[in-house]
Formats: C-alpha cells, structure tokens, sequence
C-alpha cells in the first residue's frame, strides 16, 4: 500500500534521519506535519488513539510494530498517519538511501494490515 500524502515523504525522511537511533515511531495528523513520538510517550498516544474509530484496532497494530523495531535496531520506524475523522495509514519507513534489511518484515505487515 502506498503512502497517501506523497507531498510530505521528504519531510518524513528528514525527521527519520535526526531521530534514527531513538525509539519511537513518527505521527502525522491532519496538520500534515510529522512528529516524533519518543518510547516515554507512546502510552500517552495509545489513550488518544482508543478516542478514535477503530482506535482499537490502530492501537494494537503501533505495538506490534513498535516491537519488531525493537528487535531490529535501526533508522525503519512505523509512520502513522491519523485523521481526525478515524481514518489512518501505518506503515514502517525508513531513510531511502539506506538498503531495507527489513523489507521482508514491512511487506509481511502490510499483508497483515490489508486482511482488516
């Protein structure tokens, strides 16, 4: 699945790049501007994310892909990209100049994303 707002993959990979040795994953509401959440506030994140419609589910998928960062150190981080009206896209990015050591990882993901 491709992501839905080309327009801001560079300042994506911008950010990716200051923040590729933190934990955490980048967030991208409908400012359309990505943000860093940082391993101390993704609980605070998950409460946000139960207010919203399927907020459940989002919020299920983030820790399964906060745990697979986990094991494989590195600058790929899931990217949620979150709707105020519910809507989202999760997927995990990484900085384009870097070989993707986890595409087999991303594209499992993706295949189990696009079951629900």
């Amino acid at each position: 699945m491709a992501f839905p707002v080309p327009a801001i993959l560079p300042s994506i990979e911008d950010l990716l790049f200051e923040v590729q040795w933190l934990e955490g994953l980048i967030l991208v509401t409908d400012s359309q501007h990505p943000t860093f959440v940082s391993k101390s506030q993704i609980q605070r994140l998950y409460r946000r994310l139960l207010k919203y419609p399927k907020g459940d589910i989002v919020s299920g998928y983030l820790r399964d892909s906060l745990q697979n960062q986990q094991k494989n150190k590195g600058s790929y981080k899931p990217v949620l990209l979150l709707h105020s009206d519910g809507r989202y896209w999760l997927g995990i990015m990484g900085i384009s100049n870097r070989p993707c050591s986890l595409m087999k990882e991303v594209i499992h993901l993706n295949r189990c994303y696009k079951l629900n």
